[in-house]
């Protein structure tokens, strides 16, 4: 039983650590869009960050449905193999974006991104798979690592 509440515990940090992940990297991407609109008029820095703020929602929702399954293969990958370092979930990050980019991109038959947009993605991915390590990269596997600690306890036992 404990094995299941644990389990079911790793489930619930992983599903914060990606939902927090993507609004983080959603807000450093509306950041960096925001610069770009303002670009040092200071009488456009209300009315941008106001727009950005009422985008916020929408793109933290497209965003977290285009990333969803590149982001299982990860936390798969990251969960079984043990990957525990920053560099790994970084790197996991921009892939994942770049992923939900040509997702996006293939599925409503739009052009290719700007190299602008596929390097302000990229960070962004960086941005979010850091907060997701964080949160939950940082002890990826141990479920599993304890898993099967009890597994070879209960087999010495028996034998």
């Amino acid at each position: 039983m404990s094995n299941l509440l644990s389990h079911m515990g790793r489930f619930i940090v992983i599903t914060f650590a990606y939902i927090l992940a993507v609004i983080i990297a959603c807000v450093f991407l509306l950041f960096l869009a925001w610069g770009g609109f303002v670009q040092g008029d200071p009488e456009m820095q209300w009315p941008a960050g106001f727009v950005a703020s009422l985008a916020l929602p929408l793109v933290v929702l497209f965003a977290a449905r285009y990333a969803f399954f590149p982001m299982i293969v990860m936390v798969a990958i990251a969960e079984i193999g043990g990957r525990r370092s920053w560099f790994f979930h970084a790197l996991s990050g921009m892939a994942i974006a770049v992923s939900a980019l040509i997702i996006r991109a293939n599925s409503e038959q739009l052009a290719n991104p700007s190299a602008g947009i596929l390097m302000a993605v990229l960070a962004a991915g960086a941005v979010g798979g850091s907060v997701y390590w964080l949160i939950a990269g940082r002890t990826s596997g141990r479920n599993l690592d304890r898993l099967a600690d009890d597994l070879t306890s209960r087999a010495s036992k028996e034998s």
